[in-house]
């Protein structure tokens, strides 16, 4: 498998190549996709650590998010363990029932974050910095799939939808692998989505105050 930097070559290498036999490319609005794909992970690294610094957890919030988060988890877990990046096309599992199983796992951890914080802020804000980011990044990845697999993603994007999952799946092509998803590295997010609920939860259940709020408490 291709490490992180070759990847990224190779997918932009992919649009590249698109955008010239297409002759359609705008360069303004591919370089703002660009951009929110390569900095989703910025954003993903650096929202956690805002949330919990800034947090209020009540034990109601935590209680409410945990199943969020969860079930956000056990959908990139599952997701992780088909995807093969841009070796072929994974049509089967959760990919069977819409194409970003990974954005939607992700988009119900953010739920149960942003509830465990318990601040309406930080709700409104990260709501719409999620979708300003990853909407940049779906748009990204699905254009390097239809200038990978051409015909046979544009009969896949007919046949499963984009985000929400239908209720039945359709036949599809891939096999799930526990090698496969640690080498996507969701082994690391499960370990820091439970670390987050960890810290969530101990402050709900003690201080129910925010790092700063403490601080602000202890100066002379």
């Amino acid at each position: 498998m291709h490490d992180h930097a070759s990847v990224q070559t190779a997918l932009r290498r992919i649009v590249v190549r698109a955008e010239l036999s297409s002759g359609n490319g705008r360069p303004d609005i591919e370089a703002a996709i660009y951009f929110l794909f390569r900095r989703r992970t910025f954003f993903l690294a650096a929202a956690p650590v805002v949330m919990l610094v800034v947090a209020r957890p009540s034990r109601e919030g935590v209680l409410f998010g945990l199943p969020f988060v969860v079930a956000g988890e056990g959908i990139r877990v599952w997701s992780a363990g088909y995807l093969t990046k841009l070796s072929k096309l994974v049509t089967a599992g959760p990919y069977a029932l819409c194409r970003n199983p990974m954005y939607v796992g992700m988009f119900l951890i953010s739920i149960g974050y942003l509830a465990m914080c318990g601040r309406l802020e930080v709700w409104i804000g990260g709501i719409a910095l999620f979708w300003l980011f990853h909407g940049g990044a779906v748009a990204y990845e699905e254009r390097l799939l239809r200038g990978k697999f051409a015909e046979q993603y544009a009969e896949y994007s007919r046949r499963v939808p984009r985000l929400v999952p239908r209720l039945r799946a359709v036949k599809g092509e891939g096999t799930f692998s526990w090698r496969r998803l640690v080498m996507n590295n969701e082994h690391l997010a499960l370990g820091a989505a439970v670390i987050m609920c960890a810290i969530f939860a101990a402050n709900a259940y003690s201080t129910q105050r925010s790092p700063l709020e403490w601080l602000a408490s202890i100066r002379p």
